[in-house]
């Protein structure tokens, strides 16, 4: 029995570890905006839940009156068309990226609230309070 690989890790589990901390950050900044906005963020949560319930149902609907239908992009075109589509792919490729750009902010946030003092140079440059 080699006793010096098994300390070894691979990188697929570095990297699922690391993951699950900042995957973490995320869900720790719900009670951290709802102590830090108040009650009046819980009846907002609430409002995009129920309208997040309330889209699914549609889009169920629409799926159970065409089969055919697959995707997003497919509800476009049977509503607006060629157009539609267009704009759907569009729709769906910015929200990809918005929400990617949003999780980095909250985790800077976040990061930058647990560690107060901690600073970062790299060539030069200065990242951190």
């Amino acid at each position: 029995m080699n006793l010096e690989n098994e300390h070894l890790t691979t990188t697929t589990a570095t990297s699922s570890f690391l993951n699950t901390c900042f995957n973490g950050l995320n869900a720790l900044s719900v009670p951290y905006a709802l102590a830090a906005r108040g009650w009046l963020s819980l009846l907002l949560l609430f409002t995009i839940v129920i309208s997040t319930f309330y889209t699914g149902l549609l889009i169920k609907r629409c799926i159970h009156i065409d089969p055919s239908i697959r995707s997003y992009r497919d509800i476009g075109y049977r509503a607006f068309g060629k157009r539609g589509k267009i704009i759907v792919l569009v729709l769906i490729n910015m929200e990809f990226y918005l929400v990617a750009k949003g999780f980095l902010i909250m985790d800077g946030d976040n990061l930058s609230n647990l560690f107060p003092q901690m600073n970062l140079d790299i060539f030069g440059i200065h990242a951190g309070l």
